[in-house]
């Protein structure tokens, strides 16, 4: 059995908020677990990974949910120690001064492409081939 994994988009400012989200329950409720940071460069970011109803359900759902592959049922319990090992991005800024001037800034959308090659570099995510049904 494997789970569908996607990339997922809410409202956020001044960009979009992206995350992870693993469908668990793809035959009854459609819902799953979100692996994602939240905070600000202006603070730092946490990870704030949760279990959650489908995106889709969300007053902030963009309309992108995009299918970026699978995950066995064996490898799930993996997920994740290998985002939790992808730092959240730190603080940025000090004001309007930024701290590390020769880093590029790094959120929650640099976060999620890490995490994701992380997952695909030590072959829990899988490619997306067809959506994984088994009900």
């Amino acid at each position: 059995m494997s789970f569908n994994v996607y990339l997922v988009e809410s409202l956020g400012a001044p960009r979009n908020h992206r995350a992870i989200f693993v469908e668990t329950e793809e035959c009854g409720t459609g819902s799953g677990y979100l692996y994602q940071v939240s905070g600000n460069i202006q603070n730092g970011m946490i990870h704030a990974h949760k279990q959650t109803k489908q995106p889709e359900t969300s007053p902030t759902f963009t309309g992108v949910k995009e299918l970026i592959g699978t995950v066995t049922s064996s490898n799930y319990a993996h997920i994740r120690s290998v985002v939790d090992g992808i730092p959240a991005p730190k603080k940025q800024f000090d004001g309007p001064k930024k701290i590390f001037p020769n880093e590029p800034l790094r959120r929650c959308h640099e976060w999620t492409d890490e995490a994701i090659q992380a997952l695909r570099d030590r072959g829990i995510l899988q490619r997306p081939g067809s959506p994984s049904t088994s009900c």
